[in-house]
């Protein structure tokens, strides 16, 4: 007998699963300090040394601690043209290494063409 797959957030329609009701508990903890205070001040922008591409949702599993809230009814994927993007950004970068990130990166059917294309870029 094969286990029952675990529902995301989003399929249960749970309140967590939307951004703004994150945002909301995360304002309502009774935290000690403020952010900067915790990261010694203001934090600045310096040259960006890594390109992360969250290629989409689907995966094959569901885990609760999955910050994306993948599983195998989550559908959304980055379309080939918006990868074609990453790679043009990609270019005029002086950017050394891509992380691929998503529910399942290989499940986008996109992603060995990506990688190729990224590999032949140097990165």
């Amino acid at each position: 007998m094969k286990p029952r797959a675990l529902p995301t957030l989003s399929s249960r329609r749970d309140p967590l699963a939307s951004p703004e009701n994150q945002r909301a508990r995360l304002r309502a903890l009774p935290l000690a300090r403020e952010f900067e205070d915790a990261v010694g001040g203001r934090l600045q922008a310096s040259v960006p040394r890594v390109l992360q591409v969250n290629v989409g949702r689907l995966c094959n599993q569901v885990c609760r601690h999955c910050h994306v809230d993948a599983g195998p009814d989550r559908t959304e994927v980055m379309s080939r043209p918006t990868l074609e993007l990453c790679l043009r950004a990609l270019e005029r970068s002086s950017i050394g290494t891509v992380d691929i990130t998503g529910g399942a990166p290989e499940l986008n059917p996109s992603f060995r063409w990506f990688v190729r294309e990224v590999r032949q870029l140097g990165r």
